[in-house]
């Protein structure tokens, strides 16, 4: 894991890189956003920074980018939360893996992995070992794993090579990236009782 974060630490330098990461192997393109409450059609051409909702309409819609490497399909949310909410998890899973890494500007962070449409872990990477986690599912994985919270965010990526053999590509954050609007999550599973809770 050492390595990895090592490799990770430009993930770190940047203060404007604020996301959700994911990574899953079920289905299409268009399956993948239709989880996630979007359209396929008609994508746009945008870089990471450029994804971000403007002030005046966050909260109302967002961004997810979209790209895929072999079998795995990748989701990138500018400033964004809904691939770390166990309701999409479970809709991005259905019929595969699903593993997203959050962190937010207020300091969140978030582990989330699912399988076959149901929740396997769901954790803050950096309060493994602190009281108080109470409804966290952390796996025999996380517990063995050394999350640097000096380097927290290549921390993230690290765990995500680590738990699906992808290797981070610095480059999807400044090349232009097929990204689609999505309905704000709360909105998209506001009948989903469970869409905080894994």
């Amino acid at each position: 894991m050492r390595e990895l974060i090592e490799k990770y630490r430009w993930a770190d330098q940047d203060e404007d890189l604020v996301l959700t990461l994911a990574v899953t192997t079920c289905g299409s393109v268009d399956e993948v956003v239709s989880a996630y409450g979007g359209s396929g059609r008609g994508p746009v051409l945008l870089t990471h920074d450029d994804a971000w909702v403007p002030q005046e309409d966050f909260g109302s819609y967002f961004h997810v980018q979209v790209l895929t490497e072999g079998s795995r399909t990748v989701m990138i949310e500018p400033n964004g939360w809904a691939g770390s909410l166990p309701g999409i998890a479970r809709r991005a899973s259905s019929r595969g893996f699903f593993l997203s890494v959050h962190w937010s500007m207020s300091g969140t962070r978030r582990v989330v992995e699912a399988r076959g449409g149901a929740v396997v872990s769901w954790f803050n990477p950096f309060l493994i070992a602190e009281p108080g986690g109470a409804g966290d599912l952390v796996p025999a994985w996380a517990e063995d794993t050394v999350f640097d919270d000096e380097w927290p965010n290549a921390s993230s990526f690290a765990a995500v090579e680590l738990r699906t053999g992808l290797a981070v590509d610095r480059s999807w954050f400044t090349t232009p990236l097929p990204t689609y609007r999505i309905p704000d999550p709360d909105q998209l599973l506001a009948d989903d009782s469970k869409a905080r809770t894994p």
